[in-house]
This record gives structure tokens, C-alpha cells and sequence, in this order.
């Protein structure tokens, strides 16, 4: 059973933290010159997120399935709740191919080690919600 009961929880609480990310100033100076837009796939449930860094939005479901990327992204619900907590180690996952990255691997992987601020207000926006439940580690 999924952590998530649907992608609407998905959406709520990751994709909070993703429009957290696409407004944090570490983040923006850092992708600011370039193209990246992330698209996550995520499955149990099945939920799309699309993460426009140069544009500083989000896109959720058909939208962002829809939407051109220049990373994908993809794993399941309960691995990205992991991750956005500091609780997966991403090259590990990625050997495991319990998370796989397409596209350009390179810039998605430079911004990994800015990711750290993200994991605390993902914390912080299930900790507000009620949703302790989500907590691991």
C-alpha cells in the first residue's frame, strides 16, 4: 500500500515543495541561465509533476504529463516521499533503478546538493498538514 492514498495527496504535499523549490533563491540563481524543466513520474498512485525551473512554476497531472521536459524523472510515490525528506540516497536508488533519470542527467544531478533547504520545508508543509504519518527517519 502507498504512503499516498491518490495523486491529490501526491500534489498537495510534493508538489508543494516543488513550488517551494522553484521560488527558493539557492535554487533560481542556479538554474536561472538554463533550460532545466523536470518532469516527474511518479507511480502508486500514479501522479505527474512537471517542475519549470527557468519559468518558476508547476505543473500538475494531464498538464504536466503533457508538458515538454528537458530531465524525466521517475519513481514511485513512496521512494519521492523518501527523497523529499533526505531518507533516499539518490545514487544508490538510481543503481538499485529504484529511481530512473532520463534527459539531461548531468544538470539534474549538479543541483542535488542544494536540495537540503527543500527537504526541510517538505518536512515542514507535512508537519503543518497533520501528516506526521508521512514522516520516515
Amino acid at each position: 500500500m502507498s504512503t499516498f492514498k491518490d495523486a491529490d495527496e501526491v500534489y498537495t504535499y510534493i508538489g508543494k515543495a516543488m513550488e517551494a523549490c522553484v521560488q527558493d533563491p539557492t535554487f533560481v540563481e542556479a538554474t536561472k541561465d538554463g533550460s532545466l524543466v523536470v518532469q516527474i513520474t511518479q507511480t502508486d498512485p500514479p501522479a505527474s509533476i512537471l517542475v519549470d525551473f527557468p519559468g518558476q512554476k508547476v505543473l500538475t497531472g494531464d498538464a504536466a504529463a503533457a508538458a515538454p521536459s528537458t530531465v524525466q524523472l521517475r519513481m514511485s510515490s513512496d521512494n519521492a516521499n523518501r527523497f523529499w525528506q533526505g531518507q533516499l540516497n539518490f545514487t544508490l536508488a538510481m543503481a538499485q533503478r529504484k529511481v530512473k533519470l532520463d534527459g539531461k542527467r548531468t544538470t539534474a544531478l549538479g543541483l542535488l546538493p542544494l536540495t537540503g533547504p527543500i527537504f526541510d520545508k517538505y518536512k515542514a508543509i507535512l508537519t503543518e498538514a497533520g501528516r506526521t504519518d508521512l514522516l520516515v527517519g
